[in-house]
């Protein structure tokens, strides 16, 4: 060792040694356990957000399926809808003339 390196270390020793060895292993107690600490925070507040995350889809997954049925009675509405306006339909297509009228043979049908 060069006499510059001597003299460096013992004025880093007499430093230690007029504040004392506490913040220096508080310092180094932070610098080591600092970044996995913050890790482990973050990670918290990362599961709790997914897990609001997983809620909702699980919400809009149920209200897919409400919304299912509910189209699925809509249909059903509709397709009795369209055969009775269909069979409303056929009985106006059937009664084009007065029943006088219907009852003589003679009159042709145009329909």
């Amino acid at each position: 060792m060069t006499p510059t390196d001597v003299a460096a270390l013992t004025a880093l020793v007499a430093i230690i040694k007029e504040i004392g060895t506490w913040p220096l292993i508080t310092i180094s107690i932070f610098v080591i356990a600092g970044p996995w600490v913050g890790m482990f925070i973050i990670t918290r507040g990362q599961e709790k957000r997914h897990s609001e995350v997983v809620n909702m889809y699980e919400e809009n997954a149920k209200l897919v399926k409400n919304y299912e049925t509910v189209a699925k009675g809509l249909q059903d509405i509709l397709v009795l809808s369209t055969q009775t306006m269909t069979q409303v339909k056929d009985r106006v297509d059937n009664n084009l003339y007065c029943p006088l009228m219907r009852k003589d043979p003679k009159v042709e049908r145009t329909t």
